[in-house]
């Protein structure tokens, strides 16, 4: 397999095969063997401009385990674990996003599908297997994910191939106790029981890539890449939880609260002009209990773990589910209002992409 990309550049005429070696060495020594000698090839292609091309795609596939951040050209043969939603972005709503969990033998990897490579989206199923090719890669949170770009393909079940997945305990279900979480967790799932709910916070976004807007003289908004914008908003919420062992706060973004209050996103945005409203529906909700998937996240303002929810079950069942302990004793509103609003108020402030594409949120890799 390394042989058949070797070739490929050294046709390129662009490297000595004495350098290219050296390189592919240097590289691997860099990574310090976090890369076999195939993947170091690879991103040396990349970066040399050189296409190893769709005609040598069953020589040149490459095992999850081998991808790095920045790599072009790259040709995976994995399967669906989990399929997420597709959604809209865009003023007019035209853009699309879908991404799904692949897997192979060595490891697991997000593949995010933009515009019009979601009709590919659209047939895949969970299982199936999928060959892409020419997809790109890039770095986010410290984890390497497969992008469709223009020149990129997919082909669903090839003929011939099969992928045998690697077993992967964080996929399931991982059910703790808020006073076991630590902070070597990644992602759990707690069951328990909405004993705070703070107003929804609104800020000014830019349709166009959802960065947050600035104000302008006039009362108008500007975003730093596409000018001025009529702007959409985007939200965040706070909830204390209890599932009487200890409390967490928890954040929820946009696609998360509509899911919460069970409400559109104009019927959410409607509720920062209607303070009875919002009243009424955060007294409906003390008392609920939920099953909350999320990422624990260290938050170093107050010493403490957070809880960003990915997805959550409201009055999730079986009924012994729903057995919870004694609620232990919760700060008053009183005693952590000012905490909130300086927590709330840090996450807006953030550049993180992750913050402002929470709805993304669904990351399970």
């Amino acid at each position: 397999m390394v042989n058949g990309i070797v070739k490929q550049i050294l046709d390129s005429g662009k490297i000595t095969k004495e350098d290219l070696d050296s390189k592919i060495s240097d590289k691997m020594k860099a990574l310090s063997g976090l890369i076999s000698e195939e993947g170091a090839a690879h991103i040396i292609a990349g970066e040399l401009g050189i296409n190893v091309g769709p005609e040598n795609t069953s020589q040149n596939i490459l095992k999850i385990k081998d991808i790095l951040g920045g790599m072009k050209n790259v040709f995976i043969l994995g399967k669906v674990v989990s399929k997420y939603d597709m959604r809209s972005f865009g003023e007019d709503g035209s853009g699309k996003v879908g991404s799904l969990l692949l897997g192979d033998e060595t490891g697991f990897s997000r593949l995010t599908f933009w515009n019009d490579k979601c009709e590919f989206f659209k047939e895949i199923n969970e299982g199936d297997v999928l060959e892409i090719q020419n997809a790109y890669t890039r770095e986010n949170n410290n984890r390497v994910e497969i992008h469709m770009g223009s020149a990129s393909n997919c082909v669903v079940n090839p003929e011939g191939k099969s992928v045998e997945v690697k077993e992967r305990q964080e996929i399931k279900e991982n059910l703790k106790k808020i006073n076991q979480i630590t902070e070597d967790d990644v992602y759990v799932d707690i069951l328990a029981t909405i004993v705070q709910v703070y107003d929804p916070r609104f800020f000014e976004v830019c349709p166009e890539c959802n960065k947050r807007l600035q104000i302008m003289d006039g009362g108008k908004f500007q975003c730093v890449t596409h000018g001025e914008k009529e702007p959409s908003f985007n939200y965040v919420m706070n909830l204390f939880l209890d599932d009487g062992s200890s409390n967490i706060r928890a954040t929820l973004w946009k696609e998360q609260i509509q899911s919460l209050l069970n409400m559109k996103d104009e019927e959410v945005v409607a509720l920062k002009d209607n303070p009875q409203k919002l009243e009424e529906i955060k007294n409906e909700l003390l008392g609920k209990i939920i099953k909350a998937h999320g990422k624990i996240k260290r938050n170093e303002v107050f010493n403490q773990n957070e809880l960003v929810i990915y997805r959550m079950e409201m009055d999730p069942t079986p009924i012994e589910e729903k057995k919870i302990p004694e609620i232990q004793e919760t700060p008053k509103k009183e005693e952590i209002k000012e905490d909130e609003t300086k927590f709330t108020e840090e996450l807006i402030g953030s550049d993180d992409e992750e913050v402002f594409n929470i709805e993304d949120l669904d990351d399970e890799d």
